[in-house]
C-alpha cells in the first residue's frame, strides 16, 4: 500500500524543486527589511537587523486550541542574508581610463612602460613557465 502512495502523483501535479520559490520568499523578505532600514543611523539599522534575527510568529497549535509563539525562521534568514551583505560588501573595484591623441601614443606608451603600477600589473600577470615577461608594448612601437 505505502508503495502506491509513493507511485501517485502529487495533487498539484508538479513534482519541482520548492528552493527556487523560497529563495525568492526570503530575498522578497530581504527587501522589507532593507526598506526599514534607513542608512542614516547606523545604531537604528542595526537595531532593525537584531530583531529581525529574533522573529517570531504565531502557529495555531490543534491539541491545545491556542496560537503558539514560534521561530519565523524566513524572517531570520533574510536578516542574517542582509547582515552578512552588509557586512561583508562588494569588493573595490578599480579601473583606469586614458584618453590621449593618435600623435602622442608613442609618448603614452613609453610612460606606461615606466608607470610602477603598471609594471606591477604586468609582474602579477601569469606567463608560462621558463618564459620571461615582456611589456605588452614595446619600446620601438
Amino acid at each position: 500500500m505505502a508503495k502506491k502512495l509513493a507511485e501517485k502523483p502529487r495533487a498539484r501535479g508538479k513534482e519541482e524543486s520548492q528552493i527556487p520559490q523560497y529563495v525568492a520568499k526570503v530575498y522578497k523578505k530581504a527587501a522589507q527589511i532593507a526598506y526599514l532600514m534607513t542608512g542614516e543611523d547606523i545604531e537604528a539599522d542595526l537595531k532593525v537587523l537584531r530583531d529581525a534575527k529574533k522573529a517570531t510568529h504565531h502557529v495555531y497549535d490543534t491539541k491545545t486550541k491556542k496560537l503558539k509563539r514560534v521561530p519565523d525562521h524566513k524572517t531570520r534568514l533574510a536578516a542574517t542574508t542582509l547582515s552578512r551583505a552588509y557586512h561583508e560588501g562588494k569588493p573595490v573595484e578599480r579601473s583606469i581610463a586614458v584618453t590621449a591623441d593618435a600623435e602622442d601614443f608613442p609618448a603614452l606608451v613609453a610612460k606606461l612602460n615606466a608607470s610602477p603600477a603598471f609594471q606591477a600589473k604586468i609582474s602579477e600577470q601569469k606567463t608560462l613557465e621558463g618564459e620571461q615577461s615582456t611589456p605588452i608594448f614595446p619600446e620601438g612601437h
